[in-house]
């Protein structure tokens, strides 16, 4: 097993000094001098230019090196060893580099009490600002995914080269990635190009993993009363003095319960990870600090600039299964290591790997690396460009081509992976797979294959006089039917919002008879009172769109308000969109609805000793009721709407409209009050029930203005 292998990783590197157009191939292995071994995960690159990638497993890299950078140093860096310098420029051949062990002078114990320990922690937070970049940047990177089963077997990888846009270490605003390109194979079955255990959000890696923005909670001092922090041994990095310092739960401690200041207490601040937030706490929140993590974190003697932690998720930690950006699902494990470089006087995010274990079996990894990192001021990545949180990074992937990575700095397979590509045997034709002719190749062996299928099932359905000879030559003859791609408008977008509607009401004194029985009514209740003055109401509504063509869509709502009167409305209907912008999403929607809105105002409370009555069926049993007088109308609604999109999900929208009554009726509406189960009816006005007046004449008005406006603002999500 091991000499294919061999053969798969010297295949995949390539051996040798390849010299193209416009780059250097620089490879080689890293060993430790010492004792022979390979060294995983060092750092090779060209510090000042920003530019490097990552030994693999086995100590193997892959360095494309611009050729204008031709006259620069390569360096060769790792945690504990000296750093390794080379000029590009006297590259000749594939390498093979020794490391040795930094002095031991420089790592002399440091013994120190735990206050000592927490205030090396709390001043490496102090200097971020100091240390890390304080304006946005730009980095390209490239990311790779892959999962296993119970059996540890692989069944996909993914990976792809990326545009990263981070924000300022002082923000913790999450930044944007976009897509250079990718690609992604089905191990489980290369037959197969579709992949089904994607996950969402791996892509965002780059800053999931960068603890120091995020502020983890172990460099919080709101977390320091239930983490211990000690020193585990001194190290050098790049020839100066590096803390080894260990955090665990403190044993002795208990989680103890803090009130915040704020509106609500739902959702995660993202600088205080508690793990237990009330669901709503109007004025104050609570938020429970416990210890979830258990690791180590290097930090530099001089600087305190964070440069590298190594940290695993406790196992009471994993309760908690929504802690977005380290992980979100049911997991028995989560493991990371992530590193940082320094670019001229500041130190960004170098690379991170995080591993899970599956509850039901089987491990996922994730892993980033920055190649290449501009430390000039940047402008965000384009709005269009930006790949969403919540998309699964294989669904924007491709197949291979010859040139895939073309100059793009990448890391090696792990043996593991490359192993479980058809069980290193087959590894060859795994990467066969991602040829696109082989792929057709695939593709029509497949197509062949259901052909075949399909020949036989109509043979046996003639066979057993299912279908007439005259069928059977026509299906025969019919082309296999393709698969029908799915439309990509159709989507469904839902939309909640506020606002008001201009319904001018006049005062009016009124009088309303409850009448019971037929031939000799009789007055159930009555009352006189005021219908006061008013000229809206605050409403609010819910949407659905659907739609059925790229720019049109059916729309059905309904909306409600929030004062002490009735209102009802459910409105159906068609409507078209047109996008005015060319990057930010930026919509003119048009609606024509028919809408039915019930609207009735409070004339006041009537009392009633008539005991038990019925109104159109509806038992009523109470001596107290709330009576209102308003109208049901039928409207043609007419929408204009204006929205911007926040990002991939959402929109914020702004929507006036137009209600132009077609058909009016007045209304009484009669509701029970002290009741456990409080009775409502609606009745029409000329019903023989009731009996409405004003100034002692019958009154059928409609107090709901011919027509009216109403504007609203609110979210739309998709």
């Amino acid at each position: 097993m091991k000499t294919p292998a061999i053969f798969l990783l010297t295949f995949l590197l390539f051996t040798g000094i390849l010299t193209a157009q416009d780059h250097i191939n620089i490879t080689g292995t890293i060993f430790d001098k010492k004792t022979g071994k390979p060294i995983p995960f060092a750092h090779v690159g060209i510090p000042e230019k920003g530019i490097g990638t990552t030994t693999g497993y086995d100590g193997h890299f892959n360095f494309k090196v611009p050729k204008y950078y031709e006259q620069s140093t390569m360096t060769v860096s790792y945690i504990g060893y000296k750093t390794f310098r080379f000029p590009v420029d006297q590259i000749k051949e594939e390498m093979v580099i020794k490391l040795e062990v930094a002095d031991n002078k420089l790592t002399e114990i440091i013994v120190m009490g735990p206050s000592q320990v927490e205030n090396i922690i709390r001043q490496a937070v102090k200097n971020i600002p100091k240390n890390y970049p304080t304006h946005p940047t730009k980095s390209l990177g490239f990311y790779r995914e892959s999962r296993t089963d119970e059996k540890l077997n692989h069944t996909y990888m993914a990976e792809g080269v990326l545009n990263i846009y981070k924000n300022s270490y002082r923000s913790s605003k999450e930044g944007y990635v976009s897509l250079v390109q990718g690609r992604r194979i089905n191990l489980k079955n290369p037959l197969d190009t579709i992949i089904r255990s994607g996950f969402t959000s791996g892509h965002m890696a780059a800053h999931r993993f960068d603890i120091v923005q995020n502020r983890e909670d172990f460099l919080q001092e709101l977390y320091f009363p239930v983490y211990k922090y000690w020193i585990e041994g001194m190290t050098t990095y790049n020839g100066k003095s590096v803390y080894i310092i260990g955090f665990d739960k403190d044993s002795e401690a208990e989680p103890y319960v803090k009130k915040k200041r704020g509106l609500f207490g739902f959702g995660k601040n993202r600088h205080e990870n508690g793990d237990d937030h009330n669901l709503l706490n109007i004025g104050r929140r609570k938020i429970k600090y416990s210890a979830r993590m258990k690791g180590r974190v290097f930090i530099e003697q001089v600087s305190y600039a964070i440069i590298k932690t190594e940290f695993e998720i406790r196992k009471e930690g994993l309760r908690k299964i929504n802690d977005y950006p380290l992980y979100a699902g049911n997991w028995d494990g989560n493991s990371y290591t992530v590193n940082y470089r320094k670019v001229g006087d500041k130190w960004y995010f170098s690379d991170a790997v995080r591993e899970g274990k599956y509850s039901s079996g089987g491990m996922y990894s994730n892993e980033i690396k920055i190649t290449e990192i501009n430390p000039e001021k940047a402008a965000p990545l384009p709005y269009l460009d930006r790949i969403g949180r919540g998309s699964a990074f294989t669904r924007m992937t491709g197949t291979y081509n010859p040139d895939f990575w073309k100059n793009y700095n990448t890391t090696p397979f792990s043996l593991d992976l490359a192993n479980s590509i058809q069980q290193v045997e087959n590894a060859q034709k795994a990467q066969e797979v991602f040829d696109n002719k082989y792929m057709l190749s695939l593709q029509a062996k497949r197509d062949s294959i259901k052909e075949a299928a399909r020949l036989a099932k109509i043979e046996t359905e003639l066979e057993h006089g299912k279908i007439s000879e005259v069928d059977f030559q026509e299906m025969i003859s019919e082309q296999r039917p393709s698969r029908k791609r799915k439309r990509d408008y159709d989507r469904f977008k839902f939309m909640f919002g506020s606002g008001v509607h201009l319904i001018s009401t006049q005062q009016n004194n009124l009088s309303i008879d409850l009448l019971s029985g037929e031939n000799s009514p009789i007055s159930i209740t009555n009352l006189t009172d005021d219908i006061g003055l008013r000229n809206f109401e605050i409403t609010s509504y819910w949407n659905l769109d659907l739609f059925f063509k790229r720019n049109l869509f059916a729309r059905i709502g309904s909306g409600w308000d929030y004062g002490n009167s009735i209102y009802k409305e459910k409105n159906i209907g068609v409507g078209a969109e047109l996008n005015l912008s060319k990057q930010r999403p930026f919509y003119l929607k048009t609606i024509v609805q028919y809408s039915n809105l019930k609207y009735a105002r409070k004339l006041g409370v009537a009392a009633s000793d008539f005991g038990k009555f019925k109104l159109n069926g509806e038992k009523f049993k109470g001596n107290s009721f709330n009576l209102y007088y308003g109208n049901r109308t039928h409207n043609l609604k007419l929408s204009g709407e204006l929205s911007i999109e926040l990002d991939p999900g959402r929109e914020f929208y702004v929507r006036a409209s137009y209600c132009l009554p077609f058909d009016q009726r007045a209304d009484i509406w009669i509701k029970e009050r002290k009741q456990v189960f409080r009775k409502k009816e609606q009745i029409a006005v000329e019903d023989n029930h009731i009996e409405v007046f004003k100034n002692d004449a019958p009154f059928i008005d409609i107090i709901i203005p011919d027509p009216s406006w109403s504007i609203s603002v609110g979210l739309l999500f998709k």
